[in-house]
């Protein structure tokens, strides 16, 4: 790997399934876990149905880190 591309991963920042596991349960009807994962949209309409009347929030609190861990590969598989 040359210097370019590994500067380039290093300097990723990468998020921790548990802080997003974390704002899953504490903040899970406002979305916040969606928005920190980039998830904008999804955030925004939980946001608006109140974690889909609470059933999305809780099905979040199961997939949070797995969809954080699936995020971070994304972010160095584009780099590579």
């Amino acid at each position: 790997m040359d210097k370019n591309r590994f500067g380039s991963i290093s300097s990723l920042s990468l998020k921790d399934p548990k802080i997003i596991l974390g704002a899953a349960v504490l903040g899970g009807p406002f979305g916040v876990d969606r928005f920190m994962l980039g998830e904008t949209g999804l955030g925004i309409a939980k946001l608006l149905t109140l974690g889909g009347c609470g059933v999305w929030s809780v099905i979040d609190w199961f997939t949070a880190m797995k969809r954080a861990k699936t995020a971070n590969f994304e972010a160095v598989m584009s780099k590579i």
